[in-house]
């Protein structure tokens, strides 16, 4: 942490909040529906920033640290496609309607974002403690890659869902949705809308999530900067990246076994992190090849269109909640 400059972390600070206000007021109002095309552009804006962060980082901190952070946000943002297709689950479960799934999916991630870091610097924090929990991270690594490539992305049990039961127990809450506020006044008493339950399980499962993802970039870079630039530019579009493949989701059935196949090799990359050392670059190519591989692969071979996530109703009235 001591080899990077103070500028270099208010620059990074002060991109990802112009990230999020972008995102926020300008990409998409929160209650309003994101367009496909709308999505699209606002997909690509968000990959092209991500991706020139690597110049400045090669321009101040040298090309040795813009390598990893290049193949440290190509690994995050593949991993994070994994996280498109929970959250069209979560919605789907919770019927969540069109014009609501703005506000949820920034909000989520927001939270997300400060879990993320708070994360990271205890990961790394642990690892300059303990070497050996290397080899621990590799090894989780290689058993949920083969738990992934086996899994299915069919249904969430919202009854397992503990954060979800927590919530229903403890905070009262109303049976139907009320736009996207989180609080509403009914007959004299303040009620959360269930939309305070989506962001909870939204927030809870991308931490699920960063317990795969951070563990990953760990292979790549341990340097703190690196690790929460790659991390919190990934994750920053995620939302224009999920009204873009919403109505595809079934289509990528080939991408869910790619990066299995691509946790497998960066676990055990950690395992043998004192035996093996691969270059950034073979790092990066690796990333590319296996998750290229996997949406090509499953472009040129579609899965049968009813594979995709049912669609949801966008109604006027609030929805109840199941």
């Amino acid at each position: 942490m001591d080899t990077v400059p103070l500028l270099a972390w208010l620059l990074l600070a002060a991109f990802g909040i112009a990230m999020v206000a972008i995102d926020l007021f300008v990409a998409g109002t929160p209650g309003k529906q994101m367009t496909f095309r709308n999505s699209l552009a606002w997909s690509i804006v968000w990959f092209v920033a991500g991706i020139g962060f690597t110049i400045p980082v090669w321009i101040w901190l040298g090309p040795d640290m813009g390598g990893e952070y290049i193949a440290g946000y190509l690994i995050e943002r593949s991993l994070s496609l994994d996280n498109v297709f929970v959250f069209a689950l979560i919605f789907g479960a919770f019927s969540v309607p069109q014009h609501v799934r703005q506000a949820a999916l920034m909000w989520g991630i927001l939270g997300a974002i400060v879990l993320r870091v708070a994360m990271i610097f205890l990961g790394i924090g642990l690892l300059e403690a303990a070497h050996w929990l290397l080899y621990l991270f590799g090894a989780f690594l290689v058993v949920t890659g083969i738990k992934m490539a086996t899994a299915s992305h069919d249904e969430v049990d919202l009854d397992r869902n503990r954060t979800l039961r927590l919530i229903r127990r403890f905070v009262p809450m109303t049976d139907a949705y009320h736009g996207t506020k989180l609080r509403v006044r009914i007959d004299g008493r303040r009620l959360a809308t269930p939309l305070v339950a989506v962001l909870a399980v939204i927030a809870t499962t991308d931490l699920v999530f960063a317990l795969d993802s951070i563990p990953a970039i760990f292979a790549v870079t341990l340097d703190p900067f690196i690790v929460v630039a790659a991390n919190v530019l990934a994750i920053a579009g995620l939302r224009s990246l999920y009204f873009l493949l919403e109505g595809m989701l079934g289509e990528f059935r080939f991408l869910q076994p790619a990066l299995a196949i691509l946790l497998v090799i960066i676990g055990a990359k950690l395992v043998l992190v004192d035996v093996i050392h691969m270059p950034t670059w073979a790092s990066l190519l690796l990333v590319v090849g296996i998750v290229g591989t996997g949406i090509v692969a499953s472009l040129l071979s579609p899965g049968p269109s009813d594979s995709a996530a049912p669609p949801v109703a966008q109604p006027e009235t609030p929805v109840p909640l199941p």
